[in-house]
């Protein structure tokens, strides 16, 4: 259709963001607990070099090499433990990947993405949904290589499954079979109201006005980025400093993401899933959460500390990042 926006190239290799572990049956109570529990979660994800070895060498593990397997426990284990992930998490996380049911990844795709995707909290549970929903003949119905590469990308951005398919069904009453998938998949990563979207393209049938105007209207203008300067702004701010070049600014910029009561790390997206109707007093009166990541130096830096020592680089470096517990997480009292 004349008049769309160029589209970003699709490229497996992209990271994207690391995924919190937000669950939408999350209730008070349940968050109550978890906050008790928080001293006891941390210890019971310790790992131990001897147990990660046994998990990388056996073939229903990683199924490396005795020496490989050694060398690479050596290497993670504090790492793991420092992002609080266990071997429990590992094997789940295993699961999607490798089942021929899901993401059905060759053992050596495995070995290569296990542990990045784990030490970025990627869901499995978010990924498997996520999958079902791109793959399938009743919803976007993309090609299983498609579906599986994108599947990474909307999770690690993010990006919230039932606005996926209101955007689909937005998209499909407007452009052609191919162009409703190639936007969904653009939109939802960039973070696009699909109310917006439609109404904007009704008024206006220009694609470029209604992409930029859904994507303002996204979250209400909540949802944040942190640019290269370290510091948050939102869509319309990011459009009104970068000017043409916004959009490639927003999609390199990492998440903001804000201390709920239950002492985690959460984006606008996870409390609008979680909180619903409530969320945005939610998201008002919460801290931002002070992000941690693992530099290559093995220390543990803030947004700020990664801006210092990678200087222009900073963005890059921190997608690439395992991810730790904000310095605010687990220090929250839960509110009622």
């Amino acid at each position: 259709m004349a008049g769309l926006p160029v589209a970003p190239a699709q490229d497996s290799s992209i990271r994207w963001s690391s995924r919190s572990r937000l669950s939408v049956n999350l209730r008070a109570e349940a968050m109550a607990r978890a906050l008790i529990l928080v001293p006891l979660l941390a210890l019971a994800a310790a790992v131990t070099p001897e147990e990660l070895e046994s998990y990388f060498y056996s073939p229903s593990g990683l199924d490396l090499s005795r020496a490989d397997a050694h060398s690479l426990a050596e290497k993670e284990a504090s790492i793991l433990t420092q992002c609080r992930v266990s071997i429990t998490d590992l094997k789940a996380l295993q699961t999607v990947l490798y089942s021929p049911s899901v993401l059905d990844y060759s053992k050596g795709d495995l070995q290569k993405q296990l542990l990045p995707l784990a030490e970025q909290h990627v869901s499995p549970d978010d990924l498997k949904t996520m999958y079902a929903l791109l793959y399938s003949v009743s919803s976007l119905d993309l090609s299983r290589p498609v579906a599986k590469e994108n599947t990474l990308a909307l999770v690690k951005r993010f990006a919230e499954q039932s606005q996926v398919k209101e955007l689909y069904g937005v998209l499909q009453k407007l452009v052609s079979k191919a162009d409703a998938q190639k936007w969904t998949l653009v939109l939802a990563q960039d973070g696009c109201d699909p109310t917006a979207l439609k109404n904007s393209y009704a008024a206006s049938k220009d694609w470029t006005s209604a992409s930029t105007s859904c994507l303002r209207a996204n979250l209400n203008g909540e949802a944040k980025r942190y640019a290269k300067n370290g510091q948050a702004y939102s869509a319309a701010e990011f459009e009104q400093y970068y000017g043409d070049t916004y959009l490639d600014e927003w999609r390199a910029a990492p998440v903001e993401k804000r201390v709920a009561n239950d002492g985690s790390a959460y984006t606008a997206s996870q409390f609008r899933t979680f909180y619903t109707s409530s969320w945005e007093q939610k998201w008002s009166a919460a801290s931002p959460a002070t992000q941690q990541r693992i530099a290559a130096d093995g220390k543990t830096y803030s947004i700020a500390e990664f801006l210092s020592y990678y200087k222009d680089e900073w963005q890059a470096r921190w997608e690439e990042a395992p991810e730790v517990p904000c310095k605010e997480c687990g220090s929250q009292q839960l509110v009622v």
